[in-house]
């Protein structure tokens, strides 16, 4: 598949607070967003009913920035 960015679109959705505390738990397990978490969700669901391509890949970090490892000797 052909590598295309496909720019996020920001929404709101309402979901129950029980669900998205266990959703905010899986992505502390996960060591990630809660945002990046569904969205992940949303498109292995997605793939599987067939509404993206099997290939389909998620976006990789937008934002500019990335973590930077701490420098060595630093405390």
């Amino acid at each position: 598949m052909t590598c295309q960015t496909v720019p996020r679109k920001r929404t709101t959705v309402t979901i129950d607070m029980d669900a998205i505390a266990a959703f905010q738990r899986l992505a502390k397990k996960a060591n990630t967003s809660l945002s990046r978490y569904l969205e992940s969700v949303m498109v292995t669901e997605a793939k599987h009913r067939g509404e993206l391509p099997h290939d389909y890949e998620l976006l990789g970090e937008t934002r500019g920035h990335y973590k930077k490892e701490p420098s060595e000797g630093a405390s």
